[in-house]
Protein backbone atom coordinates (compact mmCIF):
# COMPACT_ATOMS: atom_id res chain seq x y z
CA UNK A 1 0.00 0.00 0.00
CA UNK A 2 0.84 3.82 -0.25
CA UNK A 3 3.99 5.06 2.58
CA UNK A 4 5.32 2.97 5.02
CA UNK A 5 3.08 3.21 7.62
CA UNK A 6 0.73 -0.25 6.87
CA UNK A 7 2.57 -3.07 6.31
CA UNK A 8 0.28 -6.08 4.83
CA UNK A 9 1.25 -9.64 6.27
CA UNK A 10 -0.59 -13.28 4.95
CA UNK A 11 -0.98 -15.58 7.33
CA UNK A 12 -2.19 -18.95 7.37
CA UNK A 13 -4.61 -19.82 10.33
CA UNK A 14 -4.73 -23.36 10.61
CA UNK A 15 -6.92 -23.66 13.40
CA UNK A 16 -9.78 -21.88 11.59
CA UNK A 17 -8.79 -23.26 8.25
CA UNK A 18 -8.16 -20.01 6.69
CA UNK A 19 -5.66 -17.91 5.15
CA UNK A 20 -5.73 -14.66 6.60
CA UNK A 21 -4.72 -10.77 5.39
CA UNK A 22 -3.28 -8.97 8.47
CA UNK A 23 -2.84 -4.92 8.33
CA UNK A 24 -0.07 -3.90 11.32
CA UNK A 25 -0.43 -7.26 12.75
CA UNK A 26 -4.43 -7.01 13.12
CA UNK A 27 -6.43 -9.35 11.21
CA UNK A 28 -8.06 -7.35 8.09
CA UNK A 29 -10.14 -10.52 6.48
CA UNK A 30 -8.89 -13.39 4.37
CA UNK A 31 -8.07 -14.61 1.40
CA UNK A 32 -10.12 -16.61 -0.64
CA UNK A 33 -9.83 -18.37 -4.29
CA UNK A 34 -12.75 -17.79 -6.56
CA UNK A 35 -13.05 -19.55 -9.73
CA UNK A 36 -9.13 -19.68 -10.03
CA UNK A 37 -8.76 -16.08 -8.77
CA UNK A 38 -7.74 -15.18 -5.95
CA UNK A 39 -9.77 -12.69 -3.74
CA UNK A 40 -10.14 -11.05 -0.51
CA UNK A 41 -13.06 -11.25 1.93
CA UNK A 42 -12.30 -8.04 4.56
CA UNK A 43 -13.91 -7.53 7.89
CA UNK A 44 -16.37 -5.11 8.05
CA UNK A 45 -14.40 -2.33 9.59
CA UNK A 46 -11.57 -2.64 7.25
CA UNK A 47 -14.34 -2.35 3.91
CA UNK A 48 -13.34 1.73 3.81
CA UNK A 49 -9.71 0.29 2.67
CA UNK A 50 -10.89 -2.17 -0.02
CA UNK A 51 -10.13 -0.32 -3.22
CA UNK A 52 -6.49 0.01 -2.04
CA UNK A 53 -5.90 -3.20 -0.74
CA UNK A 54 -7.68 -4.71 -3.79
CA UNK A 55 -5.21 -3.18 -5.59
CA UNK A 56 -2.29 -3.19 -3.85
CA UNK A 57 -2.60 -7.38 -3.15
CA UNK A 58 -3.59 -7.71 -7.03
CA UNK A 59 0.06 -7.12 -7.78
CA UNK A 60 0.96 -8.79 -4.66
CA UNK A 61 -0.61 -12.17 -5.42
CA UNK A 62 -0.08 -12.14 -9.18
CA UNK A 63 3.86 -12.97 -8.45
CA UNK A 64 2.47 -16.24 -6.03
CA UNK A 65 -0.05 -18.10 -7.55
CA UNK A 66 1.43 -21.38 -6.84
CA UNK A 67 2.56 -20.27 -3.15
CA UNK A 68 -1.40 -19.17 -3.05
CA UNK A 69 -2.83 -22.24 -4.29
CA UNK A 70 -1.03 -24.40 -1.59
CA UNK A 71 -1.17 -22.60 1.33
CA UNK A 72 -5.20 -22.12 1.00
CA UNK A 73 -4.63 -26.02 0.07
CA UNK A 74 -3.15 -26.54 3.14
CA UNK A 75 -4.56 -24.11 5.64
CA UNK A 76 -7.52 -26.29 6.03
CA UNK A 77 -5.54 -29.44 7.02
CA UNK A 78 -4.93 -29.46 10.60
CA UNK A 79 -8.89 -28.56 10.83
CA UNK A 80 -10.10 -30.97 8.55
CA UNK A 81 -7.56 -34.15 10.03
CA UNK A 82 -8.46 -33.11 13.19
CA UNK A 83 -12.33 -33.88 13.08
CA UNK A 84 -11.50 -36.23 10.68
CA UNK A 85 -9.19 -38.64 13.17
CA UNK A 86 -12.38 -38.22 16.17
CA UNK A 87 -14.93 -38.37 13.54
CA UNK A 88 -13.29 -41.84 12.38
CA UNK A 89 -12.47 -43.20 16.05
CA UNK A 90 -16.26 -42.96 16.46
CA UNK A 91 -17.14 -45.54 13.89
CA UNK A 92 -17.87 -48.63 14.47
CA UNK A 93 -15.48 -51.16 13.02
CA UNK A 94 -18.20 -52.83 10.94
CA UNK A 95 -18.63 -49.25 9.01
CA UNK A 96 -14.79 -49.42 8.48
CA UNK A 97 -14.49 -52.92 6.91
CA UNK A 98 -14.49 -51.67 3.22
CA UNK A 99 -12.29 -48.52 2.94
CA UNK A 100 -12.03 -46.52 -0.16
CA UNK A 101 -8.69 -44.29 -0.34
CA UNK A 102 -9.00 -41.17 -2.34
CA UNK A 103 -12.39 -41.86 -3.67
CA UNK A 104 -13.05 -38.11 -5.32
CA UNK A 105 -16.52 -38.05 -6.75
CA UNK A 106 -16.87 -41.62 -7.07
CA UNK A 107 -18.63 -42.35 -3.67
CA UNK A 108 -19.74 -45.90 -2.97
CA UNK A 109 -22.42 -46.90 -0.75
CA UNK A 110 -21.20 -49.49 2.09
CA UNK A 111 -18.04 -48.19 2.22
CA UNK A 112 -15.78 -45.79 4.24
CA UNK A 113 -15.21 -43.72 1.47
CA UNK A 114 -12.22 -41.06 2.66
CA UNK A 115 -10.56 -38.46 0.51
CA UNK A 116 -9.79 -34.75 1.58
CA UNK A 117 -11.88 -31.75 0.72
CA UNK A 118 -10.47 -28.83 1.29
CA UNK A 119 -13.34 -25.89 2.47
CA UNK A 120 -15.57 -29.11 2.65
CA UNK A 121 -17.68 -29.86 5.64
CA UNK A 122 -15.57 -31.85 8.52
CA UNK A 123 -15.79 -35.21 10.08
CA UNK A 124 -17.97 -38.03 8.36
CA UNK A 125 -21.16 -37.93 6.50
CA UNK A 126 -23.12 -40.44 7.49
CA UNK A 127 -25.28 -40.43 4.86
CA UNK A 128 -22.72 -40.76 2.02
CA UNK A 129 -20.17 -42.72 4.18
CA UNK A 130 -17.48 -39.71 3.52
CA UNK A 131 -14.96 -39.26 5.49
CA UNK A 132 -12.94 -35.56 5.29
CA UNK A 133 -9.33 -36.36 5.68
CA UNK A 134 -6.09 -35.80 4.22
CA UNK A 135 -4.65 -39.60 3.78
CA UNK A 136 -1.08 -37.64 3.29
CA UNK A 137 -1.49 -38.14 7.05
CA UNK A 138 -1.58 -41.80 6.77
CA UNK A 139 -4.84 -43.76 7.49
CA UNK A 140 -7.48 -42.08 10.12
CA UNK A 141 -8.79 -43.88 13.15
CA UNK A 142 -9.16 -47.26 12.15
CA UNK A 143 -8.18 -50.36 14.35
CA UNK A 144 -5.22 -53.20 13.55
CA UNK A 145 -6.32 -56.47 11.30
CA UNK A 146 -9.99 -54.97 11.09
CA UNK A 147 -10.30 -54.38 7.45
CA UNK A 148 -12.05 -57.12 4.59
CA UNK A 149 -10.56 -54.65 1.73
CA UNK A 150 -8.89 -51.37 1.04
CA UNK A 151 -9.52 -50.17 -2.70
CA UNK A 152 -8.13 -47.01 -4.32
CA UNK A 153 -8.26 -46.03 -7.70
CA UNK A 154 -5.84 -43.06 -9.24
CA UNK A 155 -4.91 -42.23 -5.79
CA UNK A 156 -1.44 -43.46 -4.77
CA UNK A 157 0.09 -41.38 -7.16
CA UNK A 158 -1.22 -38.03 -6.12
CA UNK A 159 1.02 -38.55 -3.05
CA UNK A 160 4.75 -38.08 -2.65
CA UNK A 161 6.14 -41.51 -2.59
CA UNK A 162 7.47 -41.36 1.03
CA UNK A 163 3.40 -40.68 2.06
CA UNK A 164 2.64 -43.48 -0.35
CA UNK A 165 4.85 -45.98 1.61
CA UNK A 166 3.36 -44.88 4.74
CA UNK A 167 0.11 -45.55 3.70
CA UNK A 168 0.79 -48.50 2.19
CA UNK A 169 1.82 -50.02 5.42
CA UNK A 170 -0.36 -48.40 7.87
CA UNK A 171 -3.26 -50.22 5.30
CA UNK A 172 -0.73 -53.62 5.92
CA UNK A 173 -1.26 -52.86 9.45
CA UNK A 174 -5.06 -52.44 9.40
CA UNK A 175 -5.58 -55.39 6.62
CA UNK A 176 -7.55 -58.53 8.31
CA UNK A 177 -5.08 -61.86 6.99
CA UNK A 178 -7.84 -63.10 5.02
CA UNK A 179 -8.70 -59.39 3.70
CA UNK A 180 -7.41 -57.74 0.47
CA UNK A 181 -6.04 -54.23 -0.67
CA UNK A 182 -6.93 -53.55 -4.69
CA UNK A 183 -5.23 -50.95 -6.88
CA UNK A 184 -6.67 -49.14 -10.64
CA UNK A 185 -3.85 -47.50 -11.13
CA UNK A 186 -2.96 -44.98 -14.79
CA UNK A 187 -1.48 -47.19 -16.77
CA UNK A 188 1.71 -44.88 -18.05
CA UNK A 189 3.46 -47.45 -20.19
CA UNK A 190 1.05 -47.39 -22.78
CA UNK A 191 1.09 -43.68 -23.47
CA UNK A 192 4.80 -43.55 -23.08
CA UNK A 193 5.19 -46.70 -25.62
CA UNK A 194 2.41 -44.97 -28.19
CA UNK A 195 4.25 -41.54 -28.63
CA UNK A 196 7.52 -43.59 -29.43
CA UNK A 197 5.89 -45.64 -31.75
CA UNK A 198 3.97 -42.21 -32.55
CA UNK A 199 0.99 -44.15 -32.89
CA UNK A 200 -1.59 -41.77 -34.64
CA UNK A 201 -4.74 -43.82 -33.84
CA UNK A 202 -3.82 -43.69 -30.05
CA UNK A 203 -3.56 -40.14 -29.98
CA UNK A 204 -6.75 -39.46 -32.06
CA UNK A 205 -8.59 -41.47 -29.78
CA UNK A 206 -7.77 -39.74 -26.62
CA UNK A 207 -8.20 -36.34 -27.93
CA UNK A 208 -11.09 -37.15 -30.50
CA UNK A 209 -13.26 -39.92 -27.87
CA UNK A 210 -11.62 -39.05 -24.71
CA UNK A 211 -10.89 -35.14 -25.07
CA UNK A 212 -8.54 -35.28 -23.01
CA UNK A 213 -7.08 -32.20 -24.11
CA UNK A 214 -10.04 -30.29 -24.59
CA UNK A 215 -9.09 -27.51 -21.95
CA UNK A 216 -5.59 -27.25 -23.55
CA UNK A 217 -5.72 -24.26 -26.60
CA UNK A 218 -5.59 -25.22 -30.29
CA UNK A 219 -2.00 -25.30 -30.54
CA UNK A 220 -1.42 -27.61 -27.58
CA UNK A 221 -3.44 -31.20 -28.80
CA UNK A 222 0.22 -32.91 -29.63
CA UNK A 223 1.09 -35.77 -28.53
CA UNK A 224 3.90 -34.16 -25.80
CA UNK A 225 1.02 -32.48 -24.34
CA UNK A 226 -0.93 -35.82 -24.04
CA UNK A 227 2.02 -37.12 -22.61
CA UNK A 228 2.61 -34.41 -20.53
CA UNK A 229 -1.12 -34.13 -19.24
CA UNK A 230 -0.82 -37.42 -18.06
CA UNK A 231 2.35 -37.32 -16.39
CA UNK A 232 1.94 -34.23 -14.40
CA UNK A 233 -2.22 -34.29 -14.30
CA UNK A 234 -2.06 -30.62 -14.05
CA UNK A 235 0.42 -30.10 -11.53
CA UNK A 236 -1.36 -32.75 -9.67
CA UNK A 237 0.26 -36.57 -10.15
CA UNK A 238 3.75 -36.31 -7.73
CA UNK A 239 4.90 -40.21 -8.91
CA UNK A 240 5.27 -42.34 -11.30
CA UNK A 241 4.02 -46.21 -10.34
CA UNK A 242 3.80 -48.91 -12.66
CA UNK A 243 3.37 -52.99 -11.80
CA UNK A 244 7.09 -53.49 -11.07
CA UNK A 245 7.51 -50.68 -8.64
CA UNK A 246 4.46 -50.60 -6.87
CA UNK A 247 4.60 -54.56 -6.73
CA UNK A 248 8.14 -53.91 -4.69
CA UNK A 249 6.60 -51.05 -2.58
CA UNK A 250 3.91 -53.03 -1.46
CA UNK A 251 6.17 -56.38 -0.25
CA UNK A 252 8.53 -54.01 1.32
CA UNK A 253 5.35 -52.48 2.94
CA UNK A 254 4.98 -55.65 4.79
CA UNK A 255 1.97 -57.69 1.88
CA UNK A 256 2.62 -60.99 1.16
CA UNK A 257 2.15 -61.60 -2.19
CA UNK A 258 0.67 -58.99 -5.27
CA UNK A 259 0.28 -59.97 -8.24
CA UNK A 260 -1.26 -58.26 -11.70
CA UNK A 261 -4.74 -58.80 -12.03
CA UNK A 262 -7.83 -57.91 -15.03
CA UNK A 263 -10.69 -55.00 -14.39
CA UNK A 264 -12.95 -56.24 -12.03
CA UNK A 265 -16.33 -54.75 -12.34
CA UNK A 266 -17.70 -55.75 -8.34
CA UNK A 267 -14.38 -52.91 -7.36
CA UNK A 268 -12.65 -50.76 -10.23
CA UNK A 269 -14.07 -47.55 -11.66
CA UNK A 270 -16.76 -48.83 -14.49
CA UNK A 271 -15.96 -45.75 -16.48
CA UNK A 272 -14.60 -45.95 -20.10
CA UNK A 273 -11.62 -43.62 -20.19
CA UNK A 274 -10.91 -44.64 -16.61
CA UNK A 275 -10.57 -48.83 -17.47
CA UNK A 276 -8.49 -47.79 -20.86
CA UNK A 277 -5.67 -46.07 -19.38
CA UNK A 278 -5.54 -48.42 -15.91
CA UNK A 279 -3.12 -51.39 -14.69
CA UNK A 280 -4.56 -53.50 -11.68
CA UNK A 281 -2.68 -55.22 -8.63
CA UNK A 282 -4.18 -57.18 -5.96
CA UNK A 283 -2.09 -57.22 -3.19
CA UNK A 284 -2.30 -59.53 0.02
CA UNK A 285 -0.99 -60.21 3.51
Amino acid sequence: MSGDSVRVLLAMDPEHGVMRVLLNAVPAGTVVNAGGQFALNLDPQFAHLRDELVSYCGALFANMPETLRAGLYEASAFLTNTAGRDASAALKDDRKRLVHLGCGPDVRPGWLNIDYKPGGAVGYDAAAGFLNYDLRQGLPEIATASVDVFFSSHFFEHVNPQEAMNLMRECRRALRSDGMARFQMPDFKQTFRAYVDDDQAFLDKALNYYKLLDKMPDYARNYADLVSQGVYESYTHKYIWDPENLSKALIVAGFGSVEEVDFDPEFDNPAEGRRDYSYYLLARP
